[in-house]
């Protein structure tokens, strides 16, 4: 059962079933699915398959990136037990054979897969920016390759890297930032040209359930292009409530511009608290984070993002910040759309591969964040809230 999961994208962690019971739990991880109902279809698949004639009924336990989900209870139903009469024959009666309930631990397992640990995976993709309408050009390009690695230490602890390989650039620095503000984002053209070829990430990484309700994110290393630095977050989310509440903070230090392991002088404190809410109408996400930005300056920024069943995500954002407008400069303040499109759409198989991308009209020092670090828990458990797995019961069943 176990190499049956591996080879469909799944990890099975553990597992319990007692001699003569006829209930069995499952620990399992989604590896290679965008959506957690199509993660859960092919485990229910696998159960019907695998399981003993005598088990009646199986728990999923949700775990995805460390963090724990909710966990769904079904009543089997293989052609050997169909002949039954337990009241479960009809597929279309899904809301009695699928129930989502609150995250629960697997405290008991007579069955544990001992994975290895300390392995490295690594992979090699092309990327590409473009920059319209700047004020030095009116276009610019970068073409460059993508040398992936992840080394997984543990359930919970990964170390990331990525170096970014040029192979063609046409950005110039001729015409330094004249930002009055900390340059934390408008010396972006020193990043692509003196560091075209660098390090973009050398980081490790641990994510912990502490409990049903309590998720955390820890960090440390080189984060992004432009900063290096150690962080945490913390998200407060009870299963059965569409609100949650977050904080983050990090330190961080500029690095230099050829994108190696030095750094300019350059060093803040940042942090967020965060309320988030899921929208019953139209499946969107809203969220306000409040706290000091990497220049040093505080505000507020104010998010929506709508998830498709799909897994497409598309939103937008503006943030306020303390700084007057001529202090900002152009655009006054932060503003921009966020798209999130799954590779696994265009490719054979299944992958969590997507590509993701921020358009701004404007590329400026206030209200900016760390890109892809501090209040991002909230969105990686999208697809395993109570709400996405209760809309999308159709599609987890087998």
């Amino acid at each position: 059962m176990g190499d049956d999961f591996e080879k469909s994208g799944l990890k099975l962690l553990r597992a319990n079933l007692e001699t003569g019971s006829t209930h069995a739990s499952l620990e399992v991880e989604n590896l290679d699915y965008v959506t957690a109902a199509d993660a859960l279809n092919r485990a229910l698949i696998l159960s019907e398959l695998h399981l003993p004639e005598r088990a009646r009924s199986v728990d999923i336990h949700i775990v995805e990136k460390g963090l724990r989900g909710p966990t769904i209870s079904y009543m089997l139903q293989s052609k050997a037990r169909a002949s039954r009469s337990d009241g479960y024959q009809n597929k279309t009666d899904h809301s009695k054979r699928i129930i989502v309930r609150n995250p629960q631990l697997l405290s008991k397992a007579n069955k544990i897969t001992k994975y290895q640990y300390f392995k490295l995976a690594t992979g090699i993709d092309l990327g590409a920016r473009v920059q319209l309408f700047g004020p030095i050009q009116s276009l610019a390009h970068q073409v460059y390759a993508k040398l992936e690695g992840r080394l997984v230490v543990n359930e919970n602890v990964s170390i990331w890297s990525r170096y970014d390989l040029d192979i063609t650039n046409d950005f110039e620095d001729a015409f330094p930032s004249d930002s009055v503000l900390p340059h934390v984002r408008t010396d972006l053209n020193l990043y692509l040209t003196e560091g075209s070829s660098g390090f973009n990430a050398l980081f490790a990484e641990g994510r912990y359930s502490l409990n049903d309700s309590l998720h955390n994110r820890t960090y440390i290393g080189i984060l992004e292009e432009m900063f290096s630095g150690v962080g945490t977050e913390l998200l407060y989310h009870k299963y059965d409530r569409r609100w949650a509440i977050g904080a983050s903070a990090a330190w961080v230090r500029q690095r230099d511009y050829e994108k190696n392991f030095n750094h300019l002088d350059y060093n803040t404190i940042t942090g967020f608290l965060s309320l988030y809410y899921a929208s019953p109408i139209g499946n969107f996400d809203l969220a306000m984070h409040a706290g000091k930005y990497l220049a040093k300056d505080r505000g507020i920024t104010f998010e929506a993002r709508r998830t498709f069943d799909n897994g497409f995500k598309i939103g937008a954002f503006f943030t306020r910040t303390n700084v007057s407008a001529e202090e900002f400069g152009e655009g006054s303040f932060d503003k921009g759309l966020y798209f999130e499109i799954p590779i696994d759409y265009f490719v054979k198989g299944n992958t969590r591969s997507v590509f993701n991308t921020i358009i701004r009209s404007l590329n400026r020092d206030g209200g900016r964040r760390l890109d892809d670090f501090g209040q991002s828990l909230w969105f990686d458990r999208t697809s395993f809230r109570l709400d996405a797995l209760n809309r999308n019961k159709d599609r987890m069943l087998p």
